[in-house]
């Protein structure tokens, strides 16, 4: 306790002690001519090592000034009057000299003849620059070595989650680029977590269209590019690390840069079975692990999958890439970029669901243990030709080889209201799974000598190709009940494929230098097929020919789209509205039954875009348009899926595409002088058509369920955010409130139900950032609150309280200290799930050589070893309690060793 108390007080001497060392500068502006001071003119310091402004005044009535509280620095100061040519100063502060008076300072004439003139640009931190919103690096302080994923993290309006998903403003970030190409492909966290904030010059955020075209997906895409600065572009540079702790834990990274003129090269090899790396978000599609995945809102408003465990479990990750780009003439650039990735994978869960229905409840226990092994190839290109100075096309193959191997347990409960053992079910499922994916997008883009006039052209070719083989094995048990037990034991093999082709042109006309219009074309052009086959055990070999569970199925579908989009743009504001008119041909076919269903679906969709621009540095965004999803294949086959016997999945060739209309605006506006931001924005969507699950259950829990449309799901997310820096940004405190709502309906044992979600979540941060120390504290509390209108029972609001703490102390002789200490509380959930738990890491290092590129260090994770990972969902009848297993408390002996060909400090802290 004395130990906690001294640290405490410690840090509080450190603080006054930082912020009691100031510098004040202070003058006298006269016209010599006219003999009276210059009122109005204005002062300005710039800070000379990242040309920031950090203060700013005007002279009074006796044209004098003063700047006080300026932080102790190399600064300029700029004297300037509209009616004078501007006076400089240099200042060089120290804690023995920080009062500067200039007394009379006379302006020269405007007139007046310069032998040189230098241009000190200032950079606003955060600005707009045409439709990109532009983030200044320099002006956000990192942490010693910090990552981009810490400086994002830094960044106003930009938030990073545990799985490494970025969203800005509210919207979700789909591609990063590095100075506006993929880096190792479409794999963001490799630019993220390897390369150094201090490499990168910008940040930038900007909507494109979606390259892929896809008939009923995204139309336009959030894209992040990171520009690297000059020196980030020259000569070589890296890191090599590695960590253990001798027994059973281990970290290793390799990451080397060679930039010449316009070829870049880099390679990386990652190895660890640390959280340090585990599945990416979408690697569950990659390696063909979406059987029975099933989208849920959690507790924080976020979709998510039920079997996905990203950064859960126990992870064994092997990682490594080569990424070669070059101009290799004038008007032809190459990129090229290989992949391997190698996981696996071990969780243990377990989980409470509590099943409501109109005339009882019931319980059931899940305990599961899952391995899933993945291995994948990647192989990227990127040819970029100049057909002439107006006329470009760039051509992109993509392939990927994966293969997968899963074996999962799970024993399953099921209890009355009062939790008595009704019967149990243990089921054993392994799958191996191997393919390929072919995506090949050629794009032509043709600007004309008239201004605006532009053509836009892309055709993709995507194709797939995947084969599995599987054995399901389950044995049910019952208890008190004159029902005889029984068991399955099946083998499942699986083949499916798709090739679609997808084509879009777009044609813009300028009518005037403010208005345009655009011409919009797009052809789609798909066929799926899937062949399952089950054959059951007998006699020892699996030759018995199951019909039940034997489905060849083929989807074709055919789309045209034609639109018109009217575009109005000054200075000011841009506006835009339009609409699309489309048809879509679509034919299941069962083709063991030889029975075909057809569909043929015209749609006309309106377009509507404003934005305001207030200044540079804040604007207003509203848009409204309307999407539409398609079915999978798995949902579309008429066939059981049985892979859990108690929760049988059956296809319905009936489903209709879905159709939204998306309503979105958002604001943001930042003050550059002060440093405040502030963004806000609000998302709403109405679903006609939407998928929901139809469920019929047995007397015995068991389900029985099938994908429906249904018209009226409705979702709303709402945030809002500010940042108020104080002293000169030393201290910064900001407050954000976010707010979710949806409303989904499905059918229980074919009575309509209509569930309810409604949650919010409130958080503040307070942060200290001083030459020597790092310090920051946190605190959220979300509430969430279901209803259902089949059963009152799921009227259950739960809550969830989450305090964080970290702090990053310099010492003396190099040395670093870091820790991280979160505090999660859970109430109001099931019986084991309320669980309140610390998750405490901390790290020191010490730096060697003159370069200080040495780096040794000791970390430690979950040092109380207390970390768990915990959920609730609500869908349907169902609340879902789940707790699963996590990497706890381990210690690393961790070396780094950093490289470059400028042998200094500052380049050498790029990686």
């Amino acid at each position: 306790m004395r130990k906690n108390v001294a640290l405490i007080f410690s840090f509080f001497i450190i603080t006054i002690n930082a912020f009691s060392q100031h510098m004040s500068i202070s003058g006298n502006v006269q016209d010599t001519v006219a003999k009276a001071p210059l009122q109005y003119s204005v002062a300005m310091a710039i800070r000379i090592r990242d040309s920031i402004m950090v203060a700013h005044t005007r002279t009074d009535v006796t044209g004098h000034f003063e700047l006080k509280n300026l932080p102790i620095d190399t600064l300029q100061v700029i004297i300037s009057n509209p009616r004078f040519g501007d006076k400089s100063f240099y200042v060089f502060g120290s804690p023995t000299n920080n009062i500067f008076d200039f007394g009379k300072i006379i302006l020269p004439s405007k007139s007046q003849q310069l032998k040189e003139v230098v241009i000190y640009a200032f950079k606003d931190p955060v600005y707009y620059k045409g439709d990109t919103l532009v983030y200044t690096v320099d002006s956000f302080k990192v942490k010693q070595n910090a990552t981009v994923e810490d400086l994002l993290k830094r960044l106003p309006g930009i938030k990073v989650d545990s799985k490494g998903k970025i969203t800005s403003q509210g919207k979700e970030i789909s591609q990063v680029l590095v100075d506006g190409d993929e880096f190792f492909g479409s794999d963001p966290t490799i630019a993220t977590k390897n390369l150094a904030a201090k490499s990168v010059e910008s940040v930038q955020v900007y909507e494109k269209k979606n390259d892929k075209a896809t008939e009923g997906g995204d139309e336009t895409v959030q894209v992040m590019n990171l520009k690297l600065k000059d020196d980030a572009k020259k000569g070589y540079f890296g890191k090599v690390s590695s960590a253990s702790d001798g027994k059973k834990f281990y970290e290793g990274d390799l990451l080397a840069n060679k930039f010449s003129n316009t070829r870049k090269v880099s390679v990386f090899l990652l190895a660890s079975n640390t959280p340090h790396s585990s599945f990416e978000g979408g690697d569950v599609y990659k390696y063909g692990l979406d059987n029975e995945s099933n989208y849920q809102m959690d507790e924080n408003g976020n979709y998510t999958m039920t079997n996905q465990n990203n950064n859960e479990g126990i992870p064994r990750t092997l990682k490594s890439g080569f990424y070669y780009n070059d101009k290799i003439s004038k008007k032809i650039k190459l990129g090229f970029n290989y992949i391997y990735n190698n996981n696996q994978l071990t969780t243990s869960s377990i989980t409470r669901s509590q099943y409501f229905l109109t005339d009882s409840s019931y319980v059931t226990d899940n305990a599961s243990n899952n391995l899933q092994k993945s291995e994948a190839h990647s192989v990227n290109f990127k040819l970029t030709q100049t057909l002439d100075s107006l006329t470009e096309l760039i051509i992109e193959p993509k392939l990927n080889l994966n293969s997968t191997d899963q074996n999962n347990y799970e024993l399953t409960k099921f209890l009355t209201s009062t939790d008595t053992l009704i019967h149990q079910t243990d089921i054993t499922n392994t799958n191996k799974a191997s393919g390929y994916d072919l995506n090949t997008n050629v794009k032509l883009n043709r600007k004309f000598k008239k201004k605006d006039r532009t053509l836009y052209v892309t055709y993709n070719l995507e194709m797939n190709d995947n084969r599995s083989t599987g054995v399901l094995k389950s044995f049910n048990t019952f208890y008190n009940s004159t029902i005889p037990n029984d068991s399955i034991n099946q083998q499942k093999i699986n083949t499916s494929n798709t090739q679609a082709h997808n084509a879009l042109a777009v044609y813009t006309e300028p009518l005037t230098k403010k208005i345009k219009l655009e011409f919009e074309y797009s052809y789609n052009n798909s066929i799926g097929k899937q062949n399952k086959i089950a054959q059951n055990y007998f006699n020892g070999e699996y030759a018995v020919y199951d019909s039940l569970h034997t489905n060849n199925f083929e989807n074709t579908r055919m789309a045209n789209r034609l639109g018109l989009k009217f575009i109005y743009d000054i200075k000011k504001y841009s506006f835009n509205i339009g609409s699309r008119i489309r048809n879509v041909d679509i034919v299941n076919s069962n083709l063991i039954t030889q029975q075909q269903i057809k569909q043929s679906i015209n749609n006309i969709l309106p377009y509507l875009g404003y934005i305001y621009k207030f200044s540079q540095n804040s604007r207003l965004n509203f848009r409204y348009y309307t999407s539409s999803n398609q079915p999978s294949i798995n949902q579309l086959q008429p066939i059981p899926d049985n892979s859990n016997p108690n929760r049988v999945v059956v296809g319905n060739p009936d489903l209709l595409p879905t159709f939204s209309h998306n309503f979105n605006a958002s604001y943001n506006t930042y003050k550059p002088v002060s440093g405040k931001y502030t963004w806000c924005g609000a998302n709403y969507v109405i679903t006609n058509n939407a998928f929901a699950n139809s469920i019929v259950y047995d007397n015995l829990g068991r389900a029985i369920i099938k994908t429906v449309n249904v018209n009226g799901n409705t979702s709303a997310y709402a945030y809002a955010g500010t940042n108020f820096p104080f002293f000169q940004k030393k201290l910064e405190i900001g407050p954000n409130l976010n707010f979710n709502y949806s409303n989904s309906s499905g059918y229980i044992n074919n009575q309509k139900n209509s569930t309810t979600n409604t949650g919010i979540t409130g958080q503040l941060n307070i942060s200290v950032h001083l030459d020597t120390l790092d310090f920051g504290l946190s605190y959220s509390y979300n509430y969430n609150s279901p209803s259902s209108t089949l059963s009152t029972s799921i009227d259950k609001p739960y809550s969830k309280q989450h305090y964080n703490a970290y702090l990053q102390l310099k010492l003396p002789f190099k040395f670093l200290v870091e820790t991280e200490v979160e505090y999660n509380i859970n109430s109001q959930r099931a019986a084991g799930y309320n669980i309140n738990y610390v998750l405490w890491n901390g790290s020191i290092s010490k730096r060697f050589f003159k370069n200080e590129n040495f780096i040794l260090a000791v970390t430690c994770n979950d040092i109380l070893n207390q970390n768990i990972s915990t959920s609730r969902i609500v869908q349907d009848n169902v609340i879902t309690d789940n707790k699963t297993n996590i990497i706890s408390r381990y210690f690393l002996l961790k070396l780094t060793y950093k490289f470059n060909s400028t042998k200094t400090k500052e380049n050498d802290d790029m990686f």
